[in-house]
């Protein structure tokens, strides 16, 4: 569904002989040109409103039309049946279309110029206004050079492709002034055509009015050559054919760039995706060296307590045998604690000069001069027990066991006991 602005009709072109030509004064013709200012405005509620006050306030101009061109769904006569709903949004924009141009027009008032709405449906923008300088011939335009979020102090040139394709579209009559946050940032002026032809049938077209007066004033004999209206509409429909050729050329222009644009950014994301991978495969071989080199801490460090509780064990063994020995080395002192007693007992009676079988070395059968004990809790006389293990034993010559170490402590309280015996024997030899 599109509305379009209805085609003027272009006013027939009559020509004179040269005589009458001379005869008729070229400053009584008046061109049909709009010397109206026409601010094109967008969508958004009041987003053009910086372009509409800065033509207000610089051109100087007193009669304004505010313009907007909307781009309408497309909806077939099945669809518009069975989807109600997509006729009420139409609808609503619509609404909010006109809602929005009254704004501008409330703007006007205020600033106390006269100006005019102009509602436009069509697939493009860029045509719908291009359509309107034609049909209208409009002189003076003003549009935004980009969006007023786009504004920057350095900015000199169009941003947007909309004006970009007007500025080189629009009929060369037309004078059009780009600005953007209510600055101005460029602008394209109107150049004449000396082409009469395409003059006459783009804008300067005579009012019906001034043909009627000048035909008046001519004499009945006067031979008037007319122009072929088909000409004209012929030439106006070339126009048209050109410009919708370059519009579509600056669209296929456009597709191209974007595809190269596209073609780039996959180029640079496969890139980026081989880059990734590349680090994702140092990153998993990183990983799975730090995984073996843990994996070898790992069976280090249970090897180490392995031995580390061997060591342990062996330890404890020895704590153990250790603990047992001099567990039997208390046991002697007692004993040889209740054999002193009995060798005080003897040496009161003087009856028994033998001496006790604990004074004997289980090695050598003699009274003992240094006494130790060993490993397996005996007493031994130090000579003997140490050449039994110099002659490579590393058993108990008592019970025949290994023993678990072959240190040596000396037994102070059985020499002390020997001692003591020796001097009472001695004693009751010489009484």
């Amino acid at each position: 569904m599109t509305l379009k602005i209805p085609i003027q009709e272009i006013v027939k072109m009559v020509g004179y002989s040269s005589d009458i030509t001379e005869s008729m004064g070229i400053s009584k013709r008046k061109t049909l040109m709009d010397e109206k200012i026409y601010v094109a405005v967008t969508e958004k509620d009041l987003e053009s409103k910086s372009s509409l006050v800065w033509a207000i306030q610089n051109t100087g101009g007193t009669d304004f039309c505010i313009v907007y061109v909307h781009q309408p769904m497309q909806i077939s006569a099945p669809e518009a049946k069975l989807h109600d709903q997509k006729l009420r949004v139409y609808k609503k924009e619509k609404e909010k279309a006109h809602k929005n141009l009254d704004k501008y027009l409330n703007i006007c008032r205020q600033m106390q110029v006269t100006a005019e709405k102009i509602y436009i449906e069509m697939d493009s923008v860029e045509k719908g206004i291009l359509q309107l300088i034609s049909q209208r011939g409009v002189t003076k335009l003003v549009m935004g050079a980009a969006a007023d979020k786009h504004y920057s102090m350095r900015m000199r040139d169009l941003q947007s492709k909309k004006a970009i394709y007007i500025r080189r579209e629009a009929p060369a009559s037309c004078h059009i002034w780009f600005t953007c946050n209510g600055y101005l940032i460029c602008a394209r002026e109107a150049t004449r055509t000396d082409n009469l032809l395409l003059e006459y049938a783009s804008s300067n077209y005579l009012s019906q009015s001034d043909i009627a007066r000048e035909l008046e004033s001519v004499p009945s004999s006067s031979t008037l050559v007319q122009y072929d209206d088909r000409i004209k509409v012929a030439v106006t429909e070339a126009d048209h054919a050109k410009r919708e050729a370059r519009f579509e050329k600056f669209k296929r222009e456009e597709a191209e760039k974007s595809a190269v644009d596209a073609l780039k950014r996959a180029n640079q994301s496969e890139n980026l995706y081989l880059e990734e991978m590349k680090h994702r495969n140092e990153t998993e071989k990183e990983l799975k060296k730090v995984k073996e080199e843990l994996e070898n801490l790992r069976s280090e460090s249970e090897t180490r307590i392995t031995e580390s509780n061997t060591v342990i064990r062996r330890l404890q063994y020895k704590y153990d045998l250790s603990m047992e020995a001099l567990s039997r080395l208390r046991e002697e002192q007692e004993e040889l604690k209740l054999k002193l007693r009995e060798v005080s007992k003897l040496k009161s009676n003087h009856k028994n000069h033998e001496p006790p079988e604990y004074f004997i070395c289980p090695i050598t059968q003699d009274l003992m001069e240094d006494p130790h004990v060993a490993a397996d809790g005996f007493t031994y006389e130090r000579e003997a027990i140490s050449g039994w293990f110099e002659r490579g034993h590393e058993t108990s010559p008592m019970i025949n066991k290994k023993l678990p170490h072959t240190s040596l402590v000396p037994n102070l309280a059985l020499r002390s006991a020997i001692q003591e015996w020796l001097q009472a024997s001695s004693s009751s030899i010489i009484e």
